[in-house]
């Protein structure tokens, strides 16, 4: 996005929601360019809330979770 000092006053919410999306907004003043980006915090691991608290498993989800004697039938 590109605007002007002017309009950077004027549409702030706007100027705003683009440089929080990604955008690399690039204001134009009298004494050169400038550029507004986000900063970004540092990726946090997914499960960091939960350290310790989540087992790993062995991975084999295709194996069947309960045994032989359980799928006969009961009468």
């Amino acid at each position: 996005m590109e605007t002007n000092v002017s309009t950077l006053l004027r549409e702030f919410p706007k100027v705003r929601r683009a440089a929080l999306a990604g955008e690399r907004v690039i204001v134009h003043t009298r004494e050169g360019d400038l550029w507004i980006t986000a900063a970004r915090e540092e990726a946090k691991p997914l499960l960091g809330g939960l350290r310790g608290m989540v087992e790993e498993t062995a991975g084999d989800l295709d194996q069947p979770t309960s045994g032989e004697q359980e799928w006969g039938p009961s009468l």
